[in-house]
């Protein structure tokens, strides 16, 4: 089973084979709206809820690649310390977020979520289709605004 490796500190996702390979390393973010709940998401090891394929919106523009979640949809966590639906997705390649940073793609803030580019996901979509994606781990994380 493949996982996923998210290191705050450095803001990079790994993406890691059932055979211990790393397939490849992204940009990505865990910045957060000031008014989101989660403020970002706890070290640790977290299993996933979307295993073999992201889970897809039906909401017009949110998988697209300035939509919220980009192209390929979210890739959700299994609920955790009472927050639902955050994960791991791209998004607001070309959109700058409201903060002074005016963070575009990977660093648009989101409601919790790692946001991460529309390359990580589609390797990652690629390689979850033959090889499940059981968990993160994330490391070195704190809230970052």
């Amino acid at each position: 089973m493949s996982q996923l490796v998210f290191d705050g500190t450095e803001e990079t996702l790994v993406l890691i084979d059932k055979n211990g390979k790393s397939v490849g390393s992204w940009h990505a973010n865990n910045r957060t709206d000031s008014h989101a709940t989660l403020h970002f998401v706890p070290n640790g090891s977290l299993p996933f809820q979307d295993r073999t394929a992201p889970h897809r919106h039906s909401a017009p523009n949110a998988d697209t690649v300035n939509g919220e979640y980009g192209s390929f949809g979210i890739i959700r966590m299994m609920p955790f310390d009472g927050h639902a639906g955050v994960g791991v997705h791209a998004g607001r390649a070309n959109v700058p977020d409201k903060s002074i940073r005016r963070g575009i793609g990977p660093d648009h803030v989101t409601q919790g979520c790692i946001r991460t580019t529309e390359d990580a996901m589609k390797a990652i979509t690629g390689v979850m289709a033959q090889d499940p994606l059981l968990t993160i781990t994330v490391k070195n994380n704190r809230r970052k605004r």
